[in-house]
């Protein structure tokens, strides 16, 4: 709901301060240099046309991008319609964060093709070496081969398109790698994938992306008309073309996921989950979101920190994810972890969408106060990602030399534990007064919760400190500017040069159009 407020109620109310300031405008064109307020439409271009161009490129482009996971066996078509606008709205507030998601999310289905065909070949190798008659290997899937598996296939098992049903009929979503575990353990055999389930929806969904893809196109295309012919761009218009190069980035990364797809394919399987946790030695193992948690779940830094925000505002009464244990669907905005190659992606795709605000850095404000916040929000923004890229880095790093430490540390095992009962005796040693550790104590609570705000105290989600402080100071600063931008694009309608209501003249590329 706060998403939409900034996104609706600030805008309109903007709008409302335009119509005041200037409601009514003369028919005769104004000298270029003369500001001017609310313009109709009829003598050229209007303040709603403005408008219009960029909230329908935005939010056009944000719906049509939006790939929800499978929606939950008792979710309603309501729920599900209300999840796809939520989401659409973080996307035209977060772009960034989308385009992130999408690309976690395209580096997963493409290691699930790459291991179900390396599956492929084991099982090819199995079936040519053993003795005709005869039935070796752990998986029954080694005398059951399916049809190659496609990225298609990957993104649909990967937002829980398939759905384990234990023994007493309880079912959960499964992820592609826990698929893949399933079967090479040989619990379950290859699923039973219907391309007709997606096909049609796909047909429809390449066509609708097509179609805002030339929207998008034809919107960059009026702008590098409006510059190159000296007319005045707003920052709305610079704010949209920003937001229009992290789509196409979502766009290709998501191309192969379904959307709009509600029915999931069920594997059968005669036992429960816990007859697999015993198996498996993973009687007791805590999980959060499905039992088969250990197979597949890994959190890195930046997943935690997306949780820490979504849990501070779950505090402030915001529901996010599915409720219960085990969930009833993958959660839409799961962050997948991402390679070091990846990460320059985001790293560029990011510089090369913040780096549209510094085009208005002698932009022709309504006051010089509002230039100068846009000039402190852009190079706030670039900042944030430089720093966002030394802390990735510095954790890859420290992430190689800490495994290397417990390399060490194994081999000289012997030596660790008298040094280890030394530092004991001389932190217990500081313990004598009570007050002291009632302070200690209290001080200790804090840090815990910052450290790991998860309702249910995941230890998966754990940061340290000297991580989640910088980050929250960095998500704080990132709310701040991106807030600043959206307001300032919807006031700045107020005052704008004449010269905003002017059209391109085409005809000067192309007479005939004249």
């Amino acid at each position: 709901m706060a998403l939409y407020l900034c996104l609706f109620y600030v805008p309109y109310t903007g709008l409302a301060l335009a119509l005041d300031v200037n409601a009514t405008t003369e028919q005769s064109q104004p000298p270029a240099s003369r500001k001017q307020g609310w313009t109709p439409q009829p003598n050229g271009r209007g303040t709603l046309d403005i408008v219009w161009s960029c909230v329908a490129t935005m939010a056009l482009c944000s719906w049509s991008i939006t790939c929800l996971n499978m929606p939950g066996a008792k979710e309603s078509k309501y729920t599900v319609l209300w999840r796809k606008f939520a989401l659409s709205g973080l996307g035209i507030l977060l772009p960034e964060v989308m385009a992130a998601t999408a690309i976690g999310q395209w580096v997963r289905a493409r290691q699930c093709v790459a291991d179900f065909d390396d599956l492929e070949k084991e099982q090819i190798k199995v079936r040519e070496q053993r003795p005709a008659g005869t039935i070796e290997g752990p998986s029954p899937a080694i005398d059951n081969p399916t049809e190659k598996w496609t990225m298609d296939m990957a993104f649909f098992a990967d937002m829980g398109g398939f759905r384990l049903r234990t023994k007493n009929r309880d079912s959960f979503p499964l992820d592609a790698q826990q698929i893949y575990f399933l079967i090479r353990k040989g619990y379950v055999r290859q699923p039973v994938f219907r391309p007709q389930l997606i096909e049609d929806k796909n047909k429809v969904d390449v066509l609708l992306r097509t179609i805002i893809l030339g929207q998008i196109l034809w919107f960059l295309v009026g702008i590098i008309g409006r510059w190159a012919q000296h007319l005045f761009v707003t920052t709305w218009e610079i704010t949209t073309v920003s937001f229009v190069l992290c789509s196409p980035v979502t766009f290709g990364f998501w191309w192969y996921k379904p959307a709009d797809v509600v029915m999931a394919e069920y594997i059968d399987i005669d036992m429960d989950a816990d007859d697999i946790l015993k198996l498996e030695g993973q009687e007791g193992t805590p999980w959060t979101f499905t039992p088969l948690d250990f197979v597949s779940r890994k959190e890195w830094w930046w997943s935690k920190t997306w949780w820490s925000y979504l849990n501070f505002l779950r505090a402030l009464h915001f529901s996010f994810g599915s409720e219960g244990k085990p969930i009833d669907r993958i959660p839409d905005s799961l962050q997948r972890p991402l390679g070091q190659r990846e990460v320059y992606w985001c790293l560029a795709m990011t510089t090369a969408c913040f780096s549209v605000f510094f085009v208005a850095w002698n932009h022709d404000f309504p006051t010089r106060i509002e230039m100068l916040l846009w000039r402190m929000a852009a190079i706030a923004f670039m900042s944030i990602t430089c720093i966002t890229f030394v802390v990735a880095e510095s954790l890859r790093i420290f992430n190689i030399a800490q495994a290397r430490s417990e390399s060490w540390r194994q081999r000289h095992t012997p030596s660790l534990p008298l040094q280890a009962e030394r530092s004991s005796k001389s932190r217990f040693s500081i313990r004598d007064s009570g007050v002291i550790q009632r302070i200690i104590k209290r001080v200790n609570k804090a840090f815990d919760k910052l450290r790991n705000n998860s309702p249910d105290r995941d230890p998966q989600l754990e940061l340290p400190l000297r991580l989640i402080l910088p980050l929250y100071i960095i998500g704080i600063a990132y709310a701040a500017c991106r807030g600043y931008i959206l307001i300032a694009d919807v006031i700045e309608l107020r005052s704008l040069p004449a010269s905003a209501y002017q059209s391109v003249e085409w005809s000067y590329y192309w007479p005939h159009l004249g």
